[in-house]
């Protein structure tokens, strides 16, 4: 009987054996199938201008693909695949532009329901074409990016375009403009100076930090935060849009109108000159007015909670700023 014992042990010790050795096999195939998390590809445009818009069109086995360009690649150029960045050579030669001969152009790069970072490089294009459109769920990282696009005519015109449920985080901008507007979202990170923007159809955009804009404009549901010492030249706010400022920010002019809200927190600070018309709600809240004048407006909420006013501190909810008479 032992002999037998010991065959049968033996023949499901080998088929253990076998077993193991062939879940070890597939497993090593799988992790030499797996796709590498990021590659960089340098892209020298100076010998081949359609060397970017040609490796963007190639099909690679990685999550992340860094393009490093060098020289001026030729544009536009359209992503719709995630995990694309696209950054300067350490020379800072690239830049990416479009040629006036380039009829029906609308932006020099469009990203479309991707993942897509900008760094470190100028875009060239003529006049009336957008430099940067994320549209239709698209995620955009934007860092110092420069570029010389302006409207052809007297026309609404942004330079960065954040538009149908897309979401911008920018950064080290100077002087630009950019419009967020079909439910979509857009941070200003930092190091962003005399900036323009707009904020509509159900919108947002967030400013962290000490950012600089020459002007904001919230209308249709929009919605606007300056936060963390951010300044604002000129608010307007419209058509049940609403804009605050919180911990320390300042606002210069303020025009407002058609049901729309103002509010200030946290030691923040609004110097005037005030345009305001219809129905608004204005707040202050630990804060500080400047050049207010008193107003009659009895279908308004016009109150501020230990506000100062004019030098003026009034405690609890003393202050409302209509006119007594």
């Amino acid at each position: 009987m032992n002999p037998i014992r010991l065959a049968q042990l033996g023949v499901v010790a080998t088929c253990f054996y076998s077993t193991v050795s062939v879940a070890h096999t597939d497993d090593v195939q799988l992790t030499h199938h797996r796709p590498i998390k990021q590659i960089t590809k340098e892209i020298k445009c100076t010998n081949n201008p359609q060397a970017l818009s040609n490796a963007l069109e190639k099909a690679y086995q990685s999550q992340n693909i860094r393009f490093v360009i060098s020289g001026e690649c030729r544009g536009p150029i359209k992503i719709q695949r995630s995990g694309i960045e696209i950054v300067n050579d350490s020379g800072m030669s690239g830049s990416l532009r479009v040629r006036a001969r380039d009829k029906g152009v609308g932006s020099a790069i469009l990203i479309e329901s991707s993942s897509v970072k900008l760094d470190n490089f100028n875009i060239d294009v003529p006049n009336g074409v957008v430099a940067v459109e994320a549209k239709a769920n698209a995620t955009l990282t934007l860092n110092h990016i420069t570029t010389n696009a302006k409207a052809a005519e007297q026309t609404p015109f942004y330079q960065f375009v954040i538009k149908d449920n897309s979401t911008a985080y920018l950064s080290e901008l100077s002087g630009n403009t950019v419009g967020i507007y079909n439910s979509s979202y857009a941070n200003f990170i930092e190091d962003c100076d005399q900036i323009k923007v707009d904020v509509y159809d159900t919108s947002a955009g967030y400013s962290k930090s000490e950012n600089h804009f020459r002007s904001v404009q919230v209308a249709g549901n929009g919605y606007f935060l300056a936060d963390d010492e951010s300044h604002i030249n000129l608010l307007m706010v419209w058509s049940k849009g609403a804009a605050e400022i919180n911990n320390e920010s300042s606002v210069g002019a303020l025009q407002m109108g058609g049901q729309s809200l103002f509010a200030a927190y946290k030691n923040s600070t609004i110097s005037g000159p005030y345009s305001l018309w219809g129905n608004i709600v204005f707040e202050l809240e630990h804060s500080k007015a400047y050049n207010w004048k008193a107003v009659t407006k009895p279908n308004s909420i016009i109150a501020g909670h230990n506000a100062t006013v004019n030098g003026i501190f009034y405690p609890d909810w003393q202050w409302t700023g209509q006119d007594s008479k």
